[in-house]
Parts: structure tokens; sequence; C-alpha cells
């Protein structure tokens, strides 16, 4: 061996040894770093939609569960406001259907709603690169904590103390408008989209949980003009008539809300913006009253904290935040 090849072989042992003993150094600060308040490593996004546990138990008569798309698109404070129902957007970025099974079988623990709203776009990133970068996250995280840079609902569950409500209920305000200009209509197809098994798996813990509880499980999916298409409206509506379940596909009443791609997205057509939500929120609200003849709280002294709520929440629309 010669001697320049043996300083190689010193140095690389080097690095190999300082990384490694910085992985044990992480890995055994993460844990102890953890703390018991999960919101102090959460985003704005997450935190405010596991602040759910904050509510009062048995308070809430309609839950919607799913990805980004969810917590842009639907304001519970805008339901409460022109319906007089209370929900929450229980949704994170990149949530996959597992997550949102066992994040409503939690909260099966403290709240009984009328109404289960699934979204269904989640459903379908199984074939997406987010999901295979999602997973080596996850990987990471599991190992490295310390860099978990969202909430997990277990976090927030448990003996943990209710904390301080959140005004937003879960939604996510933006006032950006970038223009989505390409074509809005679904192309109609006879193809059907097969659902991953896992995620199949899921929805079928939802519709179980949902119907062990004579919970009403509706299926939807928002506006989305990037990802969705014909062939996964037709899975989604070949389960729900298997299921006998509504489904509504926001895509085929776009003319019905008056929505509008080029006002009503934040980034081109995958998210929506304020615009967007209230007008998403007013029909929605609409279809689940008359679908569903949920009850109004607005003069209902025990839920008077929604009032409270709503002046928090509107005066930071006011606000003008983005």
């Amino acid at each position: 061996m010669t001697t320049q090849t043996g300083v190689r072989l010193r140095c690389a042992a080097k690095i190999i040894l300082f990384l490694l003993l910085l992985i044990g150094i992480l890995h055994g600060v993460s844990y102890l770093l953890q703390p018991r308040d999960a919101s102090a490593l959460a985003q704005t996004r997450s935190e405010e939609s596991l602040r759910v546990f904050d509510e009062p138990d048995q308070s809430l008569d309609v839950l919607f569960f799913g990805h980004s798309g969810v917590y842009s698109a639907i304001s519970p404070m805008e339901l409460y406001k022109e319906y007089g129902f209370t929900s929450y957007a229980c949704s994170q970025p990149l949530q996959l259907p597992w997550e949102s099974a066992r994040w409503l079988k939690a909260l099966l623990l403290v709240q009984s709603p009328k109404v289960v709203v699934f979204e269904v776009d989640h459903l379908f990133y199984d074939k997406a690169t987010v999901v295979a970068r999602n997973s080596l996250l996850n990987t990471f995280y599991d190992v490295f904590p310390i860099f978990r840079n969202h909430a997990n609902w277990k976090d927030w569950f448990g003996g943990r103390q209710k904390g301080d409500r959140s005004a937003t209920k879960g939604y996510f305000y933006s006032a950006k408008v970038k223009a989505y200009t390409g074509k809005a209509a679904m192309q109609k197809t006879d193809r059907v989209y097969k659902i991953g098994k896992k995620h199949m798996k899921a929805l079928e813990e939802v519709y179980s949980l949902c119907k062990e509880r004579g919970i009403q499980l509706l299926l939807m999916e928002l506006p989305s003009a990037v990802l969705w298409d014909y062939s996964r409206h037709n899975a989604v509506q070949k389960y729900a008539d298997k299921r006998e379940l509504d489904f509504i596909d926001l895509n085929e009443r776009l003319d019905e809300m008056s929505f509008d791609w080029k006002t009503d997205t934040r980034d081109k057509g995958d998210h929506l913006n304020y615009s967007g939500a209230k007008k998403v929120s007013a029909y929605v609200g609409k279809l689940l009253v008359e679908r569903y003849s949920l009850d109004d709280r607005r003069e209902d002294e025990a839920y008077s904290y929604w009032k409270e709520d709503l002046k928090i929440y509107q005066s930071k629309q006011k606000g003008g935040r983005s």
C-alpha cells in the first residue's frame, strides 16, 4: 500500500467515523428534545388542523378529511357563518388515506359527527412521485424526529390538556391569485383508474367506522385542475355505487358555484385561494344542510364560543394575510 493510499484511507475512515458519531448524537438528542406539546415543532397549517383536539368534546357536526386541498378549499367558519353547523378541516400537506382513517378513529373517541366528508383525491397518491418522497421523509423523520416539521395527531391526543381553540378550524387563508389558464373541463372516458390496495383498505376502514356509528359518509372531490381526471372520477363512483354512498365531484359543478380558475386559485389550479374557498364552502354548506339536515347552532348558547371564534377569524381575513 502506498503512502498516498494510506493517507486517503485514514481520511475516509475519519470522515465515516465523524458521520457515524454525528448520526448517533442527532438520534439521541432527537428523543431528548421531543416536547410533549407537538406545536413546538408543528407547521402552522398542521398545527391549526391538529387543534381539532382543542374543540369541546361532542361539539362538531361535520369532519372533513383529506390533503392540502381540503384546508385550502373548505372554511368551517364560512360554513358556520352561513349555515350554523360546526365543522373542522382535518387535513395536512401530503396526507394519505390511512392517516385520515387513524385520525378519524382517534377523533371518534371524543366527537360524534353527523357527517364525515372524505376528500377522494388523496386516494390516488399511489402513482405520484410525492408518495415516494413522503415515504423517504417519514423514514428519515422516524430515525431523526428532531427534524420533523409537522405534528402527528398522536402527539396531540391522550393525556394532553386542551389548549386554545383554533379560530380557523383548520382552514388556511390565502388571498394570492395565480390563474390557471388551461382546460378546466374533464374529458369523459370509460377508463377506470385502479385505486391502490392500501388506499382502498383505508377507505374501507373509514366506511366501517362511519357505518358502525351511524355517521353519514360523503365522498367528495374538490375543484382540481392539475391531477384530477375522469378515470379517477369513475373509480370513486364505482366504489360509491358499491357501498351506496353519496359522491359529489365539484369539478362537474363549477358553473353552479360561479367558480373561475382565473381568480379562485393561488397556484395555477392546484389549490384554491380565499375567493375560491368562499364559493366552495357556500356550495358545500348548502348541500350538507339540505342532504343531512344539520342543526343551526348560531343561536344555541352552548355554542356561543363559535361567535367569538368567528370574530377572530374575520379579523384575520381583514388583516389580509397571504
